[in-house]
């Protein structure tokens, strides 16, 4: 079964740049807005950026599993879409997840679509690769390591919030015991009461 992933970058107030990926057991459709290109798995894996941020797709995608419907109520179609935290620009990841309409093929679900039988020619991924170079130098303020680490913050934030109250705890513990057994109860009465 075919896995779907998302992200999503948007610079100020230009348009946004959507790089989705739709992988299948050898190969992988990778669309950038309007153009799209099918390249095997070792393809993909031979250019760094491309596979750099369809690692941080899959991490910033809800569940590569499912896809969204969202049904226009002006006029009754069907888009289909992925939940996946959203970057923006200069400003750090979302803490939650929101819905991306994919571009390309908003109007058929990419995940009932059958395993391409070839890769795309080189003319086609030479003409995409250009664009998504394109993107990355223009578009990219951030380095992909830097959105990594803005990620892992977003979801351990409560973690280190935890550990910060459960350090800070026990410093005041052994500070305590440590004025009980050197002075006596007096003196840590004293010093228990402005702490």
């Amino acid at each position: 079964m075919p896995t779907i992933s998302c992200f999503y970058n948007r610079l100020f107030f230009r348009p946004p740049y959507v790089l989705t990926f739709v992988q299948f057991e050898k190969f992988i459709k990778v669309s950038l807005n309007s153009k799209s290109v099918i390249l095997t798995n070792a393809e993909l894996a031979s250019n760094k950026r491309l596979y750099q941020i369809f690692i941080l797709s899959l991490l910033l995608t809800k569940d590569t599993s499912k896809i969204d419907l969202v049904v226009d109520e002006c006029d009754g179609l069907h888009n289909y879409g992925v939940a996946t935290m959203k970057h923006w620009g200069a400003l750090k990841l979302p803490y939650c997840y929101e819905f991306t309409q994919i571009t390309r093929t908003s109007k058929k679900n990419p995940l009932n679509a059958s395993e391409p039988k070839r890769a795309s020619g080189d003319k086609k991924c030479r003409k995409f690769f250009k664009s998504f170079h394109t993107f990355y130098e223009n578009e990219m303020i951030k380095e992909t390591l830097i959105i990594y680490e803005e990620f892992f913050y977003v979801q351990m934030i409560d973690l280190f919030d935890y550990f910060d109250r459960y350090i800070e705890h026990e410093s005041k513990i052994a500070a305590l015991s440590s004025i009980m057994h050197t002075y006596g109860r007096d003196v840590y009465r004293s010093v228990q009461r402005f702490m």
